[in-house]
């Protein structure tokens, strides 16, 4: 019966030192670069993505690797729709755009922005998405990424990271 104990504690202490050694705290001046747009906004991106300059799309930038893509994009808003209606407005967007499993929640960034971050996956292409976004009454900003479902869920906590360094000047 000793020994049983012994290796129950043995595999429980081998699996959370696995755990902890997966955290991974990234210096965002060191391990990645700073993007600004003018007096709008400003984030760091992962030094392995590369701006992506082949894209027509001049309302977005993309910043890709392999299997992976951060994209900003900030869409202007001449709606009258309020502020506390935009989340669920997003995810039925996000919906439409043929993704499932959405899901958001209300977060504070250290910058001091109150934004929501969104959850989903492409169940067409398998990619899974996290997005991470701030509602004025004029515009919507957004900071994304996607990956293939094991690329996510290997860098989704160094990712998160770069994500919430968004800052908006508005």
């Amino acid at each position: 019966m000793s020994k049983l104990k012994i290796l129950c504690i043995c595999i429980l202490l081998f699996v959370m030192l696995a755990c902890e050694n997966k955290s991974k705290t990234v210096s965002l001046e060191k391990d990645g670069t700073l993007y600004e747009i003018t007096d709008q906004a400003s984030f760091y991106y992962p030094n392995r993505l590369s701006i992506d300059t082949s894209s027509d799309n001049v309302d977005a930038v993309h910043f890709i690797d392999d299997d992976e893509i951060m994209t900003y994009f900030s869409l202007m808003d001449d709606t009258d729709n309020l502020i506390e209606d935009m989340p669920d407005l997003y995810q039925g967007q996000l919906e439409e755009e043929g993704a499932s499993d959405v899901s958001y929640r209300s977060i504070t960034l250290d910058s001091g922005l109150e934004c929501y971050k969104f959850y989903g996956k492409y169940s067409s292409s398998g990619m899974k998405f996290e997005h991470v976004v701030f509602f004025t009454t004029e515009c919507t900003y957004a900071l994304t990424y996607q990956a293939s479902e094991t690329v996510y869920d290997e860098n989704i906590e160094e990712i998160n990271q770069y994500l919430e360094s968004l800052t908006v000047h508005y």
